[in-house]
């Protein structure tokens, strides 16, 4: 994404936690995790802290809420001019922090101010109703924990407990309370799609699919070469704010990566090295140290892709590596290219979105009839992406004009299903109408080519494979969506859909009307 587009994304993500859009946006308030571990303790700072021989449980990391009551964080010096920050990682809604003292050296923090920052950089005060810097009321004893409402919400990524009054010693455990909307996993199985330069074939490991973060297993290069890259298809271009890495988990060897770039893009085609806001130079990210611990790096410039690489520059060994990312998952409408295989699923690639389509007569009824020349529009409109149910709008399938509809990729794709929107009449009595207008249907049949455009033969691998059917069972065939999942996943250049009229019926003539047909993969 270039760096403009950025910049407003940037400002309509924030700008609708602060509007506080509702469910949508930030659908919980509470803990953002000093309490649950979920922020780590390099995400943990502050200005000074006791040193570790003076007192080895009074250092940053220890200044988690509900920690032993001889932990905590405690100033070295004892001034107002000691803070402790927090990195919450992500873009935040902060509705109020928690603060506890330290119990055993009956030490506590009375007054304090808050500052926040989304970049570390830029700093900004809380203040209160009268443009004053806020001092907020701290605790009265080192053990009770108290909730400080903020007046306003705000929207930082970093939060700073500056002391101002203490008892005895400025020492203190902390939470912030708010909630993330851009902080939930992206790309991950069975929806996120995942490829790589090269890898091993034939191992039990070792493929792209492996290198999820949520596998014991892990992708691991062909070649040790500087150009190998494992890619993640999140969907729908989305916000990452934050990627994940591990090394391979089933080696006895240590396999790991130390060092790595990321790219990004859109179209699989132009292509964006990260950096790092001001930077001019790509950003080289600090892998792993060993196989099994996993390491996460929130990105000081977020960004929108679809697609994002991984390229190994060092390694331990042999390139392996599982991957993840973080960001905002998509929501609304799916944009144009994309489907939902039911109303709660998330948005995946339409195979057929666009693609070249043709009406044609299959071998079942060659003989009965001579395929007229067909308009290129009337099939089009089956793979246009536009979901009007209306008549005008669909592809017809019959005996005297078609009874075939293919769909071309270009090229070689897993199938895994299909989605039909049928027509549904017009007027009140718009299901009879339909049934009527197909009455001598009797069967939509959805099969996968692999042939590659090779004549017929008695090898079955150039005759397509069946994917599903329906029939007119109990109606099944007449419903406004017809859902054809695949036995099992297939591979082909080709998608077809045939119809079928009903057997021994008087009137021969028979019609479908296909008014959009999706493929997912």
């Amino acid at each position: 994404m270039l760096p403009g587009t950025l910049l407003v994304v940037l400002s309509v993500v924030i700008v609708g936690i602060k509007a506080n859009a509702g469910p949508s946006v930030c659908s919980t308030t509470g803990p953002l995790g000093m309490i649950t571990g979920e922020i780590k303790d390099w995400q943990i700072t502050a200005s000074s802290a006791y040193p570790y021989e003076w007192d080895n449980k009074c250092r940053e990391k220890y200044a988690r809420v509900y920690l032993g009551n001889e932990y905590g964080w405690c100033a070295k010096y004892k001034s107002s001019s000691e803070w402790l920050q927090v990195d919450l990682g992500v873009a935040s809604r902060v509705t109020g922090v928690m603060t506890q003292g330290r119990a055993d050296g009956n030490e506590w923090v009375t007054e304090f101010k808050v500052s926040y920052s989304m970049n570390a950089f830029n700093w900004y005060y809380v203040y209160d109703q009268y443009g004053n810097k806020k001092n907020f009321e701290g605790n009265v004893d080192s053990y009770t924990v108290k909730h400080s409402y903020l007046d306003e919400p705000i929207v930082a990524r970093f939060i700073r407990f500056h002391v101002e009054k203490w008892n005895r010693h400025p020492s203190m455990r902390v939470e912030v309370i708010g909630c993330q909307m851009c902080k939930e996993p992206l790309g991950l199985p069975p929806y996120g799609k995942i490829t790589a330069s090269s890898f091993r074939k034939g191992a039990k490991s070792c493929q792209p699919e492996d290198g999820n973060i949520l596998s014991h297993k892990g992708w691991c290069a062909k070649k040790k070469k500087d150009d190998q890259w494992l890619q993640i298809d999140i969907g729908p271009p989305t916000l990452v704010t934050g990627i994940i890495t591990k090394g391979r988990g089933d080696s006895k060897r240590e396999h790991f990566v130390k060092r790595f770039m990321v790219t990004y893009s859109n179209d699989s085609v132009l292509w964006y090295k990260y950096k790092d806001a001001h930077h001019l130079d790509p950003k080289i990210f600090g892998g792993n140290s060993d196989k099994h611990t996993e390491r996460i790096h929130y990105l000081n410039s977020p960004f929108t892709a679809r697609y994002v690489r991984f390229i190994p520059i060092e390694w331990n060994r042999k390139i392996a590596m599982r991957v993840g990312l973080v960001g905002c998952p998509f929501n609304g409408t799916c944009p144009a290219g994309f489907m939902r295989v039911n109303e709660d699923s998330p948005c995946v690639e339409n195979l057929a979105f666009n693609k070249r389509a043709v009406i044609s007569t299959s071998s079942r009824h060659m003989k009965r009839h001579i395929n007229a020349p067909v308009h290129p529009d009337r099939a089009f409109q089956a793979v246009d992406g536009r979901l009007q149910q209306s008549l005008s709008f669909c592809t017809i399938l019959d005996n005297l004009y078609g009874d075939m509809f293919t769909i071309d990729f270009g090229r070689k794709q897993k199938v895994s299903g299909v989605l039909i929107y049928t027509w549904q009449g017009e007027g009140k009595d718009g299901v009879n109408a339909y049934k009527d207008y197909m009455n001598n249907l009797d069967k939509l049949l959805v099969y996968v080519d692999d042939s590659g455009g090779k004549e017929e033969t008695n090898d079955p691998s150039s005759k397509p494979q069946l994917c599903a059917y329906t029939s007119r069972l109990n109606d099944a065939l007449f419903k406004p969506v017809l859902h054809f999942p695949c036995m099992r996943s297939l591979e082909g250049s080709k998608v077809l859909v045939e119809a079928w009229n009903v057997e021994n019926s008087f009137n021969k003539i028979f019609s479908a009307v296909l008014c959009e047909v999706q493929v997912y993969g």
